[in-house]
């Protein structure tokens, strides 16, 4: 009987060790550092709030590991070694009720998998969150594609949404070649298993994953700018979370300077690029639409207002590696506070919205 196992190494690296001291080969005949770790000293944020996190940031090295006879259990695609043991530094872990697992599906030849975060029918997909599945999923196609070895097969989360067809058509992923992992009790063996490091697990949008989001969805395919959207604001009206709730004076404000109100999510991904692309000056509140900065020109004026129980600096590197133009405005919440931690609506404090945008020069 298979069961999960519940012993594991903390990092790939721990075990591509033992395995090529076990076997007596080099180590960089399954594990190759494709990305060195690295830190960067980034531009500090702008406005009126205090700075919430340091300006030098450190990531991990990104690596891919070729695991012999490799399997993944369940729907999230936990990564088990040849001796039984868990992967945990590309893996999320969930507190499955189960134990016990069906007999591996075995697949010749060699397999990628790209599974990373919750994939558990009928209660959450991370790979449906817009944010994680353009900057924790894909950027790992590039890892497994740099690694130089060809892949007969990629294993991937369930697809739910229709941006994530857009965008693998885009990358040139065809979906004859995806193994979908769309229940608990999922299990392959692979010949040759494919494990490409987690950008989150690295150090949350590393540069590297950037320029790869940046160069395949945009640089490599034809964006006319478009008329009417040089200052756009982008509304979280349609979210369960985070919205405005004094939205309408908000818009007033901005219409007064020019600003074009956005609903992001009936756009296609293509849209989405091009009107980013044609954006002079961006205000958002905080959420994983914001991942779009990463299509904005260099030099483009942002203002991302977050609610003060949110201390995140993931959009604030992406806005760092496109050189934008990056301010924060920090906002009281709703109360009561939400009971789903970083989940709060924020009210934003006209007067300061004011002076921020007269401090990014718009008038």
């Amino acid at each position: 009987m298979y069961t999960i196992p519940d012993q594991y190494y903390g990092r790939t690296k721990e075990w591509a060790i033992s395995y090529a001291n076990e076997h007596r080969i080099p180590i960089e005949a399954i594990y190759k550092v494709i990305h060195p770790q690295e830190t960067l000293a980034l531009r500090p944020t702008k406005g009126f709030d205090p700075m919430r996190w340091p300006t030098a940031c450190y990531y991990e090295e990104a690596f891919v590991a070729t695991v012999p006879s490799g399997r993944l259990a369940t729907g999230n695609c936990y990564v088990i070694t040849p001796d039984n043991k868990r992967l945990l530094d590309v893996e999320y872990f969930y507190p499955y009720d189960m134990l016990s697992l069906p007999p591996p599906v075995y697949h010749p030849g060699t397999v990628g998998t790209v599974v990373w975060g919750w994939n558990i029918p009928e209660v959450v997909f991370t790979q449906a969150i817009f944010g994680h599945w353009f900057f924790d999923i894909l950027p790992r196609f590039h890892l497994l594609h740099q690694s130089g070895v060809h892949i007969d097969k990629y294993v991937i989360g369930k697809l739910t949404h229709s941006f994530q067809y857009e965008s693998l058509d885009m990358l040139g992923i065809p979906l004859e070649r995806l193994i979908q992992a769309e229940r608990n009790e999922f299990h392959i063996m692979a010949e040759r298993l494919l494990v490409p490091a987690v950008p989150w697990m690295t150090g949350k949008s590393p540069r590297w994953a950037y320029e790869y989001i940046r160069r395949q969805l945009k640089d490599n395919h034809p964006v006319q700018p478009i008329s009417g959207y040089e200052r756009i604001y982008i509304t979280r009206q349609d979210a369960f979370a985070r919205y405005v709730i004094n939205e309408d004076e908000v818009l007033e404000l901005l219409h007064s300077k020019g600003f074009t109100k956005i609903v992001l999510t009936p756009l296609t991904t293509a849209e989405k690029i091009a009107i980013y692309s044609s954006a002079q000056a961006v205000v958002a509140p905080f959420g994983s639409g914001n991942i779009n900065f990463a299509f904005c020109n260099p030099g483009t004026k942002v203002i991302e207002m977050t609610p003060q129980t949110v201390t995140d600096d993931y959009f604030w590197k992406i806005s760092n590696h496109a050189g934008l133009d990056y301010y924060e405005i920090i906002c009281d919440i709703e109360y009561p506070a939400k009971l789903v931690g970083g989940a709060d609506n924020l009210y934003v404090d006209l007067n300061k919205l004011r002076h921020v945008l007269h401090l990014a020069g718009i008038h």
